[in-house]
């Protein structure tokens, strides 16, 4: 019995590759070999999709698309394993880390006491001893949830909030600057949509998106579909990644995401995530946009199709 075939749309959907960076790693590395239907329309197997899936895990790992292709699956499968065992000990390690509490107990009971120094030099401290994603996901992160979990339970006073929000974006900025893009970076965009008008989860986005490579325009908070589109096109960036924290007036957002998405070349990804994200998941889907959970999840985007994974859509 002959297999099924799947359309680019299923295999974008299975492998998170996106319908050009999918024709581009055809094209450059021909990585799978598609079947054309009679219209013309590129249809792969389940044996291209098992393919494509090892060649997106290996890649995320930090390996580029053409040092991968022209191994095999047997190969890939070895690496696979290879980076998830390594994966694995990592986790195990740094769970057991003490320091990582440490920064983020520090880090909040400075907030909580209103010394904005100690909180500063705590999370430099933090970002200069720890690997950024850890300090990132398991420090800035987490301090923020913490921050504000306790606001809306009227256990953090409003001033100690605006005062550890203010240095925690100060510490940001400067871990967003220390570093410099590569010359052959590609270009993201990063912001809120109109009216949500907190911006720290798109900060801490712009900081894994700097320390994964990219070059990083970040416009702040509350910027309408056409000045966002506006923006990457004068980037030329290759994504925009919004953040969506106030889940009220979701049809408002929804709009603004389909605008948006129209005015966009479909060339560039658009990327959501934050707490209000899953609010509109119904919509993100509809518009191709990806919705990613967690700041892991936006690395691992970001090293898959960065200036070391793949090249340009053509």
């Amino acid at each position: 019995m002959q297999s099924p075939l799947h359309s680019v749309r299923v295999v974008a959907r299975r492998t998170g590759l996106t319908p050009d960076l999918l024709r581009a790693w055809e094209k450059r590395y021909r990585v799978v070999q598609p079947v054309r239907s009679a219209g013309g329309q590129r249809n792969y197997s389940d044996a291209d999709i098992e393919r494509l899936q090892l060649l997106v895990k290996v890649t995320a790992a930090g390996r580029s698309i053409g040092q991968v292709a022209p191994l095999g699956n047997a190969e890939l499968r070895e690496l696979a394993a290879g980076d998830q065992s390594a994966h694995d000990s990592l986790d195990a390690t740094e769970s057991g880390n003490p320091a990582v509490g440490r920064y983020l107990n520090d880090a909040l009971g400075a907030a909580e006491h209103f010394d904005s120094n100690l909180l500063e030099s705590t999370l430099r401290a933090a970002a200069l001893q720890l690997p950024s994603d850890q300090a990132l996901d398991q420090v800035f992160g987490p301090l923020l949830l913490e921050i504000g979990a306790r606001w809306e339970q009227g256990r953090f006073p409003p001033a100690n909030g605006h005062l550890a929000t203010a240095t925690i974006r100060r510490v940001l900025t400067w871990m967003t600057d220390f570093r410099a893009a590569p010359e052959n970076a590609r270009t993201i965009v990063i912001g809120t949509p109109a009216m949500q008008l907190h911006d720290l989860g798109a900060m801490l986005a712009a900081t894994v998106a700097a320390s994964s490579g990219w070059r990083v325009a970040f416009l702040g908070a509350s910027l309408p579909a056409d000045e966002l589109a506006r923006a990457a096109r004068m980037a030329h960036a290759d994504a925009v990644a919004l953040s969506i924290i106030d889940p009220s007036d979701p049809a408002h957002v929804g709009r603004e995401l389909g605008q948006l998405r129209s005015e966009l070349p479909r060339s560039v990804a658009l990327l959501v995530g934050g707490a209000g994200a899953a609010a509109h998941a119904d919509v993100l889907e509809q518009i191709g946009a990806h919705r990613l959970d967690s700041l892991a999840a936006l690395r691992s985007w970001l090293m898959t199709r960065g200036q070391g994974g793949e090249p340009r859509p053509e």
